[in-house]
């Protein structure tokens, strides 16, 4: 059976290429609900034409969610997870966004993480084709990049009904070569916004009271209890001042807070709160809001089995030997834990450079990957 899929997914992998391409064109932001909206009519129409099902689950403030599935009345079996939505806006790749070049595929998305989706629904076709009968779905969420803020309690509630019965979440998330994740940091981001004094920076430099030199000491103080393996503090998204002969009466930034788990984010939150609250230029004030906050996805009993499995399915079918990591990133994992369901990340393409205007995707990993998640569900279907 194994050799029947993998000859499948070798000779069809060229179509998702091609696939890849196309989704990769459609640039959209979290922010971008239009866009994110017009690429899922595609993936629609090029998932029914393979005889899939396909359900959308509409959202106000996002991008649309699509559940995308094959053998939809069989028993259940595993969950297949990415999202749609990048974090580079219209126009950051220049034209054309793709670039091809031998193995390597540049453009928005392409391992972060619509390669995720291509190599997914390959894997599903190659199931379907070859007889392998499980319920299998796939799921495609659009604010992931920023923590699942516009989805709100609506998002949350929908991963605990769309996984639901369901055996393991394999969320198919950027990677690299031979690596899976095994767990990934929580995110806490919060804006802290101050108010100084402003004055002429030559006659009241004295008197005034410069917002943006507080920003300045409070962001050295975040940014040095910064530890390696532990908890970190970027501060980013700076606003201040206007001209340069006025002492600025107001400055914002944000921080970004990565933990390892829920005891340090409660820390952190407090920390953060200590920072904005402490005066270090007389006669400045500050506020902090959260602006969003995601938990994060542990290395547990469950996480741990499922990577062992991977590795032994991997090793055994010449797929290469695995290595569990650790990811400072954040991903949907998270809530798919939440949910009660065995999870494992980080099933993607392999590449690099994800979250700049240089990412990329190694071809050659579409197919590498696609084999591997069939290999996964076909050993548990014929357990």
């Amino acid at each position: 059976m194994h050799k029947k899929l993998f000859e499948y997914i070798d000779v069809h992998f060229g179509e998702y290429v091609e696939f890849l391409k196309n989704i990769c064109c459609f640039e959209a932001t979290a922010m971008d609900k239009k866009e994110i909206d017009h690429m899922l009519d595609y993936i629609t129409e090029f998932a029914l034409e393979k005889g899939f099902c396909v359900d959308r689950i509409p959202f106000e403030n996002c991008g649309d969610f699509l559940i995308i599935d094959i053998n939809k009345n069989e028993s259940k079996g595993n969950v297949f997870l990415a999202h749609t939505d990048t974090v580079h806006k219209k126009g950051a790749f220049g034209y054309p966004c793709i670039k091809i070049e031998k193995d390597i595929m540049r453009g928005p998305g392409t391992i972060d993480c619509k390669g995720g989706i291509a190599i997914a629904l390959l894997a599903m076709e190659a199931m379907n084709k070859c007889g392998i009968k499980k319920h299998t779905r796939l799921v495609l969420t659009s604010d992931e990049e920023i923590s699942n803020v516009l989805g709100g309690e609506k998002e949350q509630q929908f991963f605990k009904e769309a996984l639901k019965g369901f055996k393991s979440a394999l969320n198919c998330e950027v990677t690299q070569d031979n690596q899976v994740v095994v767990s990934r940091k929580g995110i806490l981001r919060q804006e802290i916004e101050i108010i100084g004094k402003s004055g002429h920076s030559g006659i009241d430099y004295f008197k005034s009271s410069s917002a943006v030199l507080e920003a300045a000491k409070k962001i050295v103080e975040l940014e040095g209890a910064s530890e390696q393996g532990g908890t970190t503090y970027n501060c980013s998204v700076i606003n201040g001042g206007s001209v340069a002969n006025i002492i600025p009466g107001k400055c914002s930034f944000t921080v970004d807070v990565r933990v390892v788990n829920l005891e340090n984010m409660k820390k952190a939150e407090a920390f953060v709160r200590k920072v904005a609250q402490t005066s270090y230029v007389e006669g400045t004030t500050a506020t902090v809001k959260t602006v969003s906050s995601r938990p994060p996805m542990l290395r547990n009993k469950e996480t741990q089995m499922l990577f062992y499995s991977f590795r032994d399915i991997s090793k055994k079918y010449g797929l290469g030997e695995l290595e569990a990591v650790e990811s400072g990133g954040g991903s949907d994992s998270a809530y798919t834990q939440i949910a009660g369901v065995p999870s494992l990340c980080g099933l993607g393409g392999s590449g690099d450079l994800c979250h700049t205007n240089k990412e990329y995707i190694k071809i050659c990993s579409i197919p590498q990957r696609a084999k591997l998640l069939a290999a996964f569900c076909t050993e548990q279907e014929e357990l």
